[in-house]
């Protein structure tokens, strides 16, 4: 007679926390991007794509017809820093600090300026589910849902989330998501790419085709 054992499960354990995060942000109230109202906290974020875009377009197809929500980007914002006399993090001086700010939302917003002023994306083709949390589980919460989803963004298209350089030369080349969605004018800053947006574009048919499938 075969002696059965039950699976032991830890609520606690890395893979339990993780999936549980994740099925939270995916589960939270989906919002229009070009219409998120001031909000306070920080947390993570995962924005959808759900228009015509042709090399996105299994991408769409799942977030529209049900099967997914399927997201092209995920990312987080932490609290700001606040500083002890050693210049360490200090937690214990406002346990409630990481819900006032609103650091996820500065955040949300400059990625829809970004996609506003790209040349070849509408606004109004994304949607975004938000959700505060510790900032103890935001760096876990990030890592976890780009593992399971390999969102475009993260992965394949990468430098959505770069920002202006600032005066002086720019080290490094344009990045892909520019190069593939032109628009932010201090892009130009950057010396272009070895390779093309036709190149690119067959990159992310290529990636989404193999999660997709």
């Amino acid at each position: 007679m075969t002696h059965y054992q039950p699976e032991v499960f830890n609520p606690l354990a890395y893979e339990s926390l993780s999936d549980s995060i994740a099925r939270a942000l995916l589960t939270a109230q989906e919002l229009p991007l070009s219409a998120v109202e001031p909000f306070e906290g920080s947390g993570i974020y995962a924005l959808f794509y759900h228009g015509d875009f042709a090399p996105y377009e299994h991408l769409a197809l799942a977030n529209r017809d049900g099967s997914g929500p399927w997201p092209i980007y995920v990312g987080k914002a932490a609290p700001s820093a606040r500083k002890g006399a050693q210049g360490n993090f200090d937690i214990s001086s406002s346990p409630t600090a990481v819900y006032t700010g609103k650091q996820l939302y500065d955040r949300i917003k400059n990625h829809a300026k970004s996609i506003t002023q790209a040349t070849n994306l509408d606004i109004n083709d994304f949607s975004v589910r938000l959700l505060v949390l510790s900032y103890i589980w935001v760096p876990m919460a990030e890592v976890a849902i780009i593992g399971m989803y390999q969102p475009v963004w993260n992965t394949i298209v990468d430098g959505f989330g770069n920002h202006d350089p600032g005066k002086g030369r720019a080290n490094g080349i344009r990045s892909r998501w520019d190069t593939l969605h032109p628009g932010r004018s201090w892009a130009g800053k950057y010396p272009q790419r070895g390779e093309s947006a036709a190149d690119i574009s067959q990159d992310v048919i290529s990636h989404l085709q193999k999660m997709l499938s």
